[in-house]
């Protein structure tokens, strides 16, 4: 009995492209900002996060998605983390502000890049032409900076980041320019493969006709043998004298 096959990528669950400019967590918190997942394509401007008590000012904040391809772009960019309250007695001895001109990641059929411009931190500007994926850079005893985090995920997919700003050990996360991609064409199961129609079975051949015996010739000859045959009773019929010439010798 003929079966239907799904190739794998028919049963697997699809992976959506999404991007987002900005992402805090931890003693400050600021959700994905713009924030796309599988198609779109939205923009900030002159954006202070958060509200109450902005730590980060920036000119344009970019995120776009589509089938396969992610980017994500931030323009004059300010990051001051003493200005948070819940920073503010934690980081007694201040950090200085990162700056960064223009920041953009992109991600295209699972594989990514970044690329930074103007970046410093408080006086010290920092070289950041074709950086390696996953470099990291001690700023400050309590500020840690990830540059073109890049992250291979379960489903396939690639995360790439431009800056990810780890604060106090990890109590304090920033991150900033965020892309994730799958390899595109993913927009539905594959076709099941049709099993193959079963061969139509040859029609039998018919038996030949057996030869009919040829019919026995009857004892006594001719056609008027009535006594030749038992009567009802089965008895023996009795015999039909016939006539016949014997010669007399002397």
């Amino acid at each position: 009995m003929g079966g239907v096959a799904f190739a794998p990528s028919a049963l697997a669950a699809e992976t959506e492209s999404s991007a987002y400019a900005i992402e805090a967590t931890g003693l400050v918190s600021i959700p994905k900002t713009p924030h796309v997942v599988g198609s779109g394509d939205e923009s900030l401007v002159d954006v202070s996060l958060p509200k109450d008590a902005p730590v980060l000012n920036a000119g344009v904040l970019n995120a776009k998605a589509g089938d396969g391809t992610a980017e994500a772009s931030v323009a004059d960019l300010t990051l001051d983390l003493v200005r948070a309250p819940e920073l503010t007695t934690k980081l007694t001895g201040g950090t200085p502000k990162l700056k960064v001109e223009l920041i953009k990641v992109e991600c295209e059929d699972g594989k990514a890049s970044t690329t930074l411009a103007g970046v410093s931190f408080g006086k010290k500007e920092l070289k950041v032409d074709q950086v390696p994926p996953n470099t990291t850079i001690p700023l400050d005893p309590l500020v840690k900076l990830v540059l073109n985090k890049q992250v291979k995920n379960d489903d396939g997919s690639t995360t790439v980041t431009a800056i990810s700003v780890n604060v106090l050990k990890g109590q304090q996360t920033l991150d900033i320019a965020s892309a994730t991609c799958a390899k595109g064409g993913n927009g539905g199961p594959t076709e099941p493969t049709k099993p193959t129609e079963p061969t139509e079975p040859t029609e039998p051949t018919k038996p030949t006709e057996p030869t009919k015996p040829t019919e026995p010739t009857k004892p006594g000859g001719g056609d008027n043998g009535a006594g030749d045959r038992p009567d009802e009773n089965g008895k023996a019929p009795v015999p039909t004298p016939q006539p016949g010439h014997l010669d007399v010798t002397g």
